[in-house]
């Protein structure tokens, strides 16, 4: 309960409950009294008046006193709440239930008093057949709509499918006939490809065949010596050089190691002098390094391998590669004159142009020797190169000849393969009489070294120009590709230089400082 129960001195009759309104109205009873100040509620934490002295035994036994009063009025008043709400509640639901006995009595009653009678059986009439045979009608007509309109749909698939098909065969047909149109030219292709290898294979089968020695000058007569010179010395390379250097662990272990920094330092040039010193620099490193005179030449060897391989790759596409290729040798020769040598007998292995020389089939000469010193090679499929790839390589290769000659003295030093190495070259081919390649070498050699060749022989170097315009252009016999077009292209070169003055500077030529 929320409150308490105000207990007086009279006892438990008379104990009676607070009246809720006036207990609201007033905070403190009229007349305080000890029982209230015991058990009147109180905050929480609030101390009992110090005015009422209470002990502990006067708690227990007050508290004691009150627990039984209170449980003797619970059970007094809960009996009479009990017994009344039974009373009330059974009244009540004998006042709900009478009138509806009483109204269920009475509907009884009343129906009890009806009579009903069964319905009559039902007659058919005309009209109720009428009706049946327009309904069976109805129904039938029904049917054939859904009988014409389900024929009608499959109809319309039908012919649907068919249009597909149609469609399907036609783009099928038209696939097929491309196809096989594809496969035909494909073929008519390859046979074309075979046809064209095969052609080329046999012009330069009959150009070996054809080839006979050749009735030279003096001059050429000593080109012929000095290509052999340099053919003995890289025999002499390769049969007494060689075997040392495979033979000792040590020496072939720091050449295999060391080729390898020579060849990316070769194959990263840049068309800048501070590149080029750095390489150059990077290459005589190495040199240095070497422990034996062996080694040495050896390493000589590889360097000018690689310079001459970067040349035959690179230097074919784009001539101007020629001129980084050359000042990066001629800045090791300064040091090592020996690479000169080693040089020139790489370009003779591989481009015998270079002395210059035309190779012939000699007597009893096979024909794999013959490709092997001409300087040919053979493609995947075993046959000989086509003349158009030939002479790709061999300009390449003579291009950087050209670019050596050309090149200045550099740092102040002179340069060890100076010009007139190629003033000689110049003049052997102009007294040589000339092949179907002989105006793209030419072009070739002229278009790298022409500018300096011209400002160091001037009226000299005029003339042999003129020479090479009236008579030796003509003299250039065939009718193949590579001849009509080594003409026509020298022809026109010669006309610019005769209009303006001036060679044509190749491209590259004047090297940046970085």
């Amino acid at each position: 309960m929320r409150y308490g129960l105000f207990l007086l001195d009279e006892g438990p009759k008379s104990a009676v409950l607070p009246d809720r309104k006036q207990h609201r109205q007033r905070t403190t009873p009229t007349t305080p009294t000890t029982t209230w100040r015991k058990y009147a509620r109180r905050s929480l934490g609030t101390p009992f008046p110090a005015s009422t002295p209470v002990t502990a035994r006067a708690v227990d036994d007050q508290g004691d006193r009150y627990r039984e009063l209170v449980q003797k009025a619970q059970v007094r008043l809960s009996g009479v709440a009990k017994d009344k709400t039974q009373h009330t509640r059974v009244s009540a639901c004998q006042a709900y239930a009478h009138p509806i006995q009483r109204e269920l009595e009475e509907t009884r009653l009343f129906l009890s008093k009806l009579s009903v009678d069964k319905p009559a059986p039902l007659i058919k009439s005309d009209v109720d057949e009428n009706v049946a045979d327009t309904l069976a009608k109805v129904e039938q007509m029904r049917h054939d709509f859904e009988n014409q309109r389900e024929q009608k749909k499959k109809a319309d698939e039908a012919e649907k499918a068919e249009a597909v098909k149609k469609v399907e065969d036609a783009k099928q047909a038209e696939e097929t006939k491309k196809a096989e149109a594809k496969k035909k030219a494909a073929e008519e292709a390859k046979q074309a490809e075979e046809a064209e290898k095969a052609k080329q294979a046999e012009e330069a089968k009959q150009a070996i065949e054809q080839s006979k020695p050749i009735e030279t000058p003096t001059t050429s007569e000593q080109a012929v010596l000095l290509a052999k010179r340099y053919r003995d010395m890289y025999s002499e390379l390769m049969n007494d050089l060689a075997p040392k250097i495979r033979a000792d662990p040590q020496k072939r272990a720091h050449c295999f190691k060391q080729r390898g920094l020579v060849t990316r330092g070769v194959g990263q040039l840049k068309d800048s002098w501070e590149f080029i010193g750095r390489t150059a620099d990077n290459i005589k490193s190495i040199l240095s390094a070497s422990a034996s005179a062996d080694v040495q030449d050896w390493m000589l060897n590889l360097v000018a391998k690689s310079l001459v391989k970067q040349a035959e790759r690179e230097v074919s596409v784009a001539p101007h590669a020629a001129y980084p290729l050359a000042a990066t040798a001629v800045l090791v020769m300064q040091a090592y004159p020996k690479l000169s040598d080693m040089l020139m007998i790489r370009l003779v292995k591989k481009c015998p142009f270079v002395v210059p020389q035309y190779m012939a089939k000699q007597p009893g000469q096979n024909t794999d020797d013959f490709i092997k010193a001409a300087g040919y090679r053979r493609n995947d499929d075993g046959d000989i190169e086509s003349e158009g790839i030939y002479a790709e390589r061999m300009t390449g290769m003579l291009a950087l000849f050209a670019a050596i000659v050309q090149m200045p003295d550099i740092g102040g030093q002179p340069n060890p393969f100076p010009v007139h190495h190629g003033w000689t070259w110049l003049a052997r081919i102009i007294n040589m009489p000339p092949r179907a390649i002989s105006p793209l070498l030419v072009q070739t050699f002229l278009s790298v070294a022409g500018p300096t060749m011209l400002g160091v022989y001037g009226r000299q170097m005029d003339k042999l120009i003129s020479v090479l315009a009236t008579t030796w252009i003509a003299s250039v016999a065939g009718s193949s590709p590579l001849a009509v077009a080594g003409k026509s292209n020298l022809t026109t070169f010669i006309n610019e230089y005769r209009s303006s003055g001036s060679i044509r500077e190749c491209k590259g030529r004047v090297i940046k400082a970085r």
